[in-house]
């Protein structure tokens, strides 16, 4: 008995010896720059287009229009990308820091950083697969995005059908408009 657990034990350690090596060996020599995609390689396959500016061409239109009740629920706050994780030891945080969302009941939004907006896009909701589809230039927002949801805090997850990044998104929603002046009713 104590043979097959120190087996076991044994197989797990170089299991995961052999995983931190792959993950040496393929991981990327720096951090993206702000112009380049962050993706895995299936992503470019899972694409059947690409936008002219060489992005992802996110499927929007290829869905129903939003519901009312998730047109209020995004509408109803400022969102904030407060945090963003990725599982390739990417620092993909400033990318998403500084960067609040702004939805719009006709299906739009904007992205704003400290109190500008620097892109405006469009945006829809799978209401059967729980993601949410955002189009914009923004290379670091412009996917499908998994979504788990409570109240005024989402985490955003880059496992879907298009989306195979794997980055986690921690998006908050607030409702004073965070340069002052605005609130959500």
């Amino acid at each position: 008995m104590r043979v097959n657990i120190l087996l076991g034990a044994l197989a797990l350690v170089l299991g995961w010896m052999t995983c931190k090596n792959l993950q040496k060996t393929t991981a990327p020599a720096s951090a993206p720059t702000g112009s380049e995609r962050v993706e895995a390689p299936a992503q470019k396959q899972a694409a059947t287009e690409e936008t002219p500016e060489g992005l992802l061409r996110v499927p929007i239109d290829d869905l129903p229009p939003a519901s009312a009740s998730h047109r209020a629920y995004l509408t109803s706050a400022y969102w904030h990308l407060s945090m963003a994780v990725s599982p390739r030891d990417q620092n993909v945080q400033p990318y998403y820091e500084k960067k609040w969302l702004v939805f719009r009941e006709d299906q739009t939004f904007d992205i704003v950083i400290e109190g500008k907006v620097v892109d405006t896009g469009r945006w829809n909701w799978d209401v059967d697969k729980n993601v949410i589809y955002l189009s914009c230039k923004d290379p670091y927002i412009n996917n499908t995005w998994a979504v788990k949801d409570l109240m005024f805090l989402m985490i955003w997850i880059g496992n879907t059908d298009l989306n195979k990044t794997g980055i986690q998104i921690k998006v908050q929603g607030h409702k004073q408009w965070p340069w002052g002046g605005r609130e959500k009713n």
